[in-house]
């Protein structure tokens, strides 16, 4: 059972607390509770083993084929979290005995996973046990655990074996080779792996160390080796009431990595022993102090402060904010973030556009240099969108639905069983679900506008913007009926609406982009002429660009219907037939309406998976008056089911624009409880990577009211009913602002030298130091 309240004082809302252990529930706890530090996560099993669980560890940007059939995904590398524990010939196993006390807390603060238990083996002896782990901060590659033993009931022999465990697969598929193992003067055990297909080195290092009421002593291991996996057990015998420390300190290196990639295997070997060596001589708790202290500056330049009667509402942002950090790389540009972070095996670690609609806002309105590393990646997967792009007889770049290390499409062609034929249904979101191409042109720009990062549009976000117009003004057709051009033939973002013509999410994001790109071109070509020149030679800037000016004009935007408001999600939807969607809405799991109808089904009703239409109207709400997004958010929201992770959180920042605090305070809860309320199911499969942007969002956009319009930025704050105070930082064009709300007045602080200017309520307010707006 999760508890969200645990703590007091100065703890209270930092801390992530599990109050009882039930082994048919793991996945929960592996994947709320997963540590990492962007580089690495690793999923949070326990240290012993049990049936149900999950060993997950993955190294970011180390994809691999399990055969040319099949996508790359991120290879479950070896687990160095497993220790198998015997206290006098009784294997410790919280499945056996009785336990006395069990509690779990992560230390959101800190990063630490701690856990204490008091447990009674079978034989009826007591023990007392706690284990601490973190994966540091500091050092990308490190990461520890401490497990402290304590026999109540007389004296106990301990053994324990622990190594390095390469026998695990990504559900079934194996992605290493054999590779070598070897132990350095009985202390140090080391794997190397290679990747099959991406032929990437991979090097493992631990080390143990043992400590008795905090003295160290020197326990002798025996070393065994076997088929991917090499241990080393120990033995001691402990009196009544001594404290038995273990310290297991483990390293991970790879031949992909930016320090490492131009070594030899056998000097990258050299030099991952040498490194891993240095840091297991400081120690558990010199090495979690390292770490710590780097927790400490993130949570001073990012912590958002909210008065609320509900704990769980500070505690979700805190959480939100967490897993942003641990699942982002930002030690390399060169790689994305999964749809999972790093806590899981789903969706194989790709990229989708969730990472610049929902997590890269984080990013840029608290560090921007890391929003500019998120798009760097897209960036240097931009051959892989032209590749894309040239196989379905287009111009430009058209970015893959799911992408990986290439930026080649990376969707699986086969899915779930259909209900009525029991054959599998194709996924079409990787040929015809094509928003995503505008979806990462509007990043480009979002980061542009709030950074006047030129040096960035230079050197890859100009190109970016005008290869995603240039595809569209290739995928574009006329259509005579409508005397425009128009857009056939797709997936938006409403999964459960397939091949369909004009959906307006897709036309009105191809007709910004393409916009975008038109005035864009005109403002290089005039202000910086050495950057024109090399684009118009790569790119014939001069040719399209006419192209670019008809079609923004008159690409087919589908307008609000004069009787309600409404816009048509597409050319069919709003005369498809509806039927009552309660139990679906209300269902503890996910596409439930798949058991009870076909897709080709759902695809005929007036039913949605996600916000479509409201993720038109967030996006773009300058174009659209509060009256017309208040008309879609009420009709939309009732034929949607909310089966994507994304929905909830938009539905919130809208609802909250045209003035329903409640609804969006009740879209927010929803979007909160996602991974971290009480379905014990929700995120087996990894944690929902958007949807914590989503919470961040729901707040500062939603509740703070932050948005950008015509460059300038905008604060409109309106608090939900029962909160008292809001704080969140805020970063803006190389200032960092702490914005303040209560339910009367809006201050606005800078910590930066200079005066810049703010809207709100449609008036202008300059800022030099502070600001107090009444509201």
């Amino acid at each position: 059972m999760l508890q969200y309240d645990y703590g007091s004082g100065e703890e209270r809302g930092w801390i992530l607390s599990e109050s009882n252990f039930d082994s048919g529930m793991l996945g929960k706890g592996e994947s709320i509770m997963a540590l990492g530090n962007g580089y690495m996560g690793i999923r949070s099993a326990y240290e012993e083993s049990y049936l149900q669980q999950k060993r997950n560890t993955f190294i970011a940007g180390t994809f691999n084929k399990f055969d040319g059939h099949e996508p790359t995904e991120l290879p479950n590398v070896p687990d160095v979290a497993e220790m198998k524990i015997v206290l006098n010939k009784e294997h410790f196993s919280l499945e056996k005995g009785v336990i006395e006390t069990y509690r779990r807390n992560l230390h959101l603060d800190t990063g630490e996973l701690v856990r204490t238990v008091v447990w009674q083996s079978p034989l009826g002896n007591r023990y007392r046990l706690q284990f601490r782990r973190f994966v540091s901060l500091e050092n990308k590659h490190l990461t520890g655990t401490e497990v402290e033993i304590t026999s109540l009931t007389g004296s106990c022999t301990i053994e324990i074996t622990s190594g390095i465990n390469g026998q695990l697969t990504n559900t079934g598929a194996q992605h290493f080779r054999e590779g070598e193992k070897r132990i350095y003067n009985r202390q140090v055990l080391e794997m190397l792996q290679t990747t099959t297909e991406s032929n990437i080195d991979f090097l493992v290092y631990s080390a143990h160390h043992w400590r008795i009421d905090g003295e160290e002593i020197l326990v002798e291991p025996a070393a065994t080796m076997s088929r991917r996996r090499i241990d080393a057990s120990y033995s001691y015998t402990a009196a009544e009431g001594q404290t038995v420390s273990v310290e297991k300190l483990s390293m991970y290196y790879t031949s992909r990595d930016l320090q490492t990639q131009d070594m030899a295997t056998a000097e990258l070997r050299q030099y991952a022993l040498e490194t891993s060596t240095a840091e297991f001589a400081k120690g558990y708790h010199a090495l979690f102090s390292e770490s710590r202290n780097r927790w400490k500056q993130y949570w001073e330049d990012v912590d958002i402060q909210l008065d609320s009667p509900n704990v769980f509402d500070q505690l979700s942002i805190r959480f939100a904010q967490y897993h942003l950090l641990i699942m982002t790389p930002a030690h390399d540009t060169r790689f994305g973030i999964g749809a999972k972070g790093l806590t899981g095996e789903g969706y194989k670690g790709h990229s989708f556009w969730d990472s610049e609609i929902f997590i890269l806002p984080y990013f840029l309105y608290n560090y921007p240099d890391l929003a500019r590393g998120l798009l760097e990646y897209r960036y240097h997967t931009l051959d892989g969108a032209r590749k894309k792009a040239r196989e379905n007889g287009y111009e430009g770049a058209m970015y893959p639905w799911e992408s990986g290390f290439t930026g080649e499409e990376e969707t699986p062609v086969w899915g779930a069983a259909n209900v009525v034929t029991g054959t599998a249904t194709k996924i079409w979101s990787g040929f015809i679900e094509q928003h995503i191409t505008a979806d990462i042109a509007y990043a480009v720009w979002q980061y542009f506008t709030a950074t006047r990062d030129d040096e960035f549009m230079d050197r890859c976000g100009s190109e970016m913007l005008f290869e995603t117009a240039a595809f569209w003004a290739s995928r574009v057709e006329w259509d005579e009926a409508k005397d425009a051009y128009v857009i056939k033939n797709v997936i938006g973002p409403d999964e459960y609406k397939e091949h369909v013509d004009n959906n307006a999410f897709t036309n009105y994001m191809a007709q910004w982009n393409i916009a975008t790109a038109a005035a864009h071109y005109l403002d290089i070509r005039e202000n910086r002429p050495d950057v024109y020149e090399r684009l118009n030679t790569a790119l014939l800037l001069d040719e399209r660009y006419p192209k670019w000016l008809e079609l923004a004009d008159r690409l087919y935007l589908p307008a609000p219907r004069e009787e309600d408001g409404v816009v048509p999600q597409d050319d069919t939807y709003l005369s498809k037939p509806v039927i009552d969607i309660t139990k679906y809405k209300r269902a503890s799991s996910v596409q439930t309406i798949l058991r009870d109808y076909s897709r080709d089904q759902v695809i005929g009703m007036q039913i949605s998976k996600q916000a479509d239409l409201v993720m038109l109207m967030y996006l773009m709400n300058d174009r659209f008056n509060e009256e017309v997004q208040e008309s879609n958010w009420k009709y939309y929201e009732s034929k949607t089911i909310h089966d994507s992770s994304l929905s909830m959180a938009v539905h919130s920042i809208t609802a909250n624009r045209f003035g329903d605090r409640e609804a969006a305070y009740e879209c927010f809860a929803e979007a909160a409880a996602i991974d971290l309320g009480p379905n014990m199911k929700s995120s087996d499969e990894g944690i929902h990577a958007a949807s914590l942007g989503g919470i961040w969002k729901s707040i500062v956009f939603g509740f703070g009211g932050v948005h950008m319009k015509d460059g300038e930025l905008h604060l409109n704050p309106r608090l939900p009913e029962s909160w008292t105070r809001l704080t969140f930082p805020l970063m803006w064009r190389g200032k960092r602002l702490t914005v303040t709300v209560t339910p009367g007045e809006l201050e606005v602080r800078s910590d930066s030298a200079g005066e810049f200017t703010i809207l709100s309520g449609n008036k202008t307010y300059a800022v030099n130091g502070s600001l107090k707006i009444k509201l």
